[in-house]
């Protein structure tokens, strides 16, 4: 499903760099990333999503090799292909809950919004415990609540690859939990590939795989 080769990036800059010989996930695989803050894991979904491209190197996702894209073509492939679950949740302010869940319609080229991805948009809110919710604005949201919002779209579309930034970050005990089992059970009713960043070391023993970012990442400062 996924396979980086020989990939560096660096933010301009920046002292920081991303070095990555290499790393196969298979379809269908539920992984977590885990590693201290500032390591670079985030920039590793950004690269996989194409919302940034690697100064060297591969990245392939399925048949796409999504690093030789160009910009409109990225962006197709990642709304048809993927989903993702932003740290930062992405929700824009002017559009309701059921709106923010449906916004990759929106913005995807000739993708509409029909009565079944409506209805899906809803059971899903539902799942996560903001169905009552769905026409509230972000800013009547809690943290929590925006988090599961940004569950709820990525999953609009029954994405092959699911990328989620700490998806249950800010979420207590009982719906960390709710989130959790829908997105593995997802990933296993879709045969969909799950790639989790997560400091959540209890929830660990829930994915197939865990990669250790201490270890992925080979870069080493220049002296």
């Amino acid at each position: 499903m996924i396979t980086i080769t020989d990939l560096r990036f660096q933010y301009s800059g920046s002292d920081f760099a991303l070095q990555v010989e290499q790393l196969v996930i298979a379809a269908a695989q539920s992984v977590a990333i885990v590693g201290p803050s500032g390591s670079g894991k985030t920039t590793l979904l950004n690269l996989l999503a194409g919302v940034l491209l690697p100064d060297r190197g591969q990245v392939r996702v399925g048949n796409e090799i999504v690093s030789a894209l160009n910009d409109n073509a990225r962006r197709n492939f990642r709304i048809r292909q993927m989903g993702m679950v932003f740290q930062n949740f992405e929700l824009l302010e002017y559009l309701s809950v059921l709106d923010n869940i449906l916004l990759p319609l929106r913005i995807g080229s000739g993708l509409e919004a029909t009565g079944e991805l409506r209805s899906r948009a809803v059971e899903l809110a539902g799942h996560v415990g903001i169905g009552d919710k769905l026409k509230r604005y972000p800013n009547q949201l809690s943290q929590g609540e925006r988090q599961r919002v940004a569950v709820s779209r990525a999953l609009l579309l029954q994405p092959a690859l699911v990328l989620a930034d700490e998806p249950t970050g800010n979420l207590d005990p009982s719906n960390k939990t709710v989130v959790l089992d829908l997105l593995l059970d997802y990933a296993r009713t879709h045969s969909a590939t799950l790639i989790t960043v997560t400091h959540d070391q209890e929830l660990l023993p829930r994915f197939d795989r865990v990669v250790d970012f201490r270890v992925l990442n080979q870069w080493e400062p220049t002296v």
